[in-house]
């Protein structure tokens, strides 16, 4: 018999804009890729797909689908800035160090634009 899951009854939602990013690390498009789902990995998301596109003449957006929700990067290179954003229904910090990580590899402490939420999802 399967067992049954129950999600936390608080979600957390995470998007922010972080500027000073240096140029190649925006363009360089797949290396986003692998080290968006290499953080996930390490944070113990269950990626269940990831897509991405590129934009002319420049930007990049990764999505994950994650079994826990999403996460997503937005590059806007002639800016140096991106757009992050996650959502985690793990729990209410669930999606703190996932940021972090992110934030770190970007290079950058220059933030924005910062909304952290906690998503109830029972009443």
């Amino acid at each position: 018999m399967e067992k049954s899951y129950q999600s936390s009854p608080l979600g957390q939602e995470i998007s922010c804009v972080i500027g000073n990013i240096k140029k190649e690390i925006l363009l360089n498009t797949e290396a986003l890729i692998l080290e968006l789902k290499k953080i996930l990995e390490q944070e113990g998301f269950k990626i269940l797909d990831i897509a991405s596109h590129k934009f002319t003449p420049q930007g990049f957006t990764v999505f994950a689908l994650l079994g826990e929700s999403h996460a997503t990067i937005h590059t806007y290179p002639e800016y140096s800035s991106c757009y992050f954003s996650i959502y985690s229904c793990r729990g209410p910090t669930d999606a703190e160090k996932t940021f972090e990580k992110i934030k770190n590899y970007l290079g950058s402490e220059k933030i924005i634009f910062l909304n952290k939420n906690l998503i109830p999802v029972k009443k």
